[in-house]
């Protein structure tokens, strides 16, 4: 009995909640204008995944243009700088070169000098020399001393005595201490203004 009670209580308590058709249909009603409603939500949210897919794809499209132009122009900027430095390096390279000519050219130069003065000195030796020791010192002593004691120590030490002889004592004294030193005979400073 206490089964047939509760089978009994549990039909009415499924009856209670069942809801009725009308109740059911109203249920449909409302769940079919939200379908449409869902529906359009629906459509749209998919348009707008859409277009932001559609957004991202031009966005990336957009940035990888721009990257190419920038990698592009890195590259150029690249090969304008290797550039530069090859010129740079063959001018660096030219300059170097003409610098070992000049220097060179200068050596060469101040030694042909040397070997043109020392010869036009060596010939103006050979003149005093080949003059009388009396008409020789007065030249010799109204050049600057530096000129004479060059003049002189070409001379041969015979000749050279004899002009310093026929000098005037102080010039034939300072004229010696020159010679004494010896080449490169450089003229003495100036003495001081008072």
């Amino acid at each position: 009995m206490l089964r047939l009670f509760l089978l009994a209580l549990a039909f009415i308590f499924a009856k209670a909640q069942t809801p009725s058709s009308k109740e059911f249909l109203q249920c449909n009603a409302i769940f079919e204008s939200r379908k449409a409603e869902i529906k359009n939500q629906l459509q749209m949210l998919q348009e707008r995944a859409l277009a932001l897919q559609t957004l991202q794809e031009q966005t990336q499209s957009l940035l990888d243009q721009r990257k190419a132009k920038v990698n592009e122009r890195e590259q150029a900027l690249e090969a304008k700088m290797k550039e530069f430095e090859a010129k740079e390096a063959n001018f660096k390279r030219l300059q170097d070169d003409r610098e070992k000519k000049l220097k060179k050219m200068m050596a060469d130069n101040e030694k042909l000098l040397k070997e043109i003065k020392e010869a036009s000195n060596s010939k103006i030796a050979s003149t005093y020399a080949k003059m009388k020791d009396s008409k020789a010192a007065p030249i010799l002593q109204d050049l600057p001393i530096n000129e004479a004691a060059s003049i002189l120590s070409k001379l041969e030490a015979k000749d050279m005595s004899k002009i310093l002889a026929k000098m005037d004592p102080q010039k034939a004294a300072n004229l010696t201490e020159m010679l004494q030193k010896g080449p490169p005979f450089k003229a003495p400073p100036p003495p001081p203004l008072p």
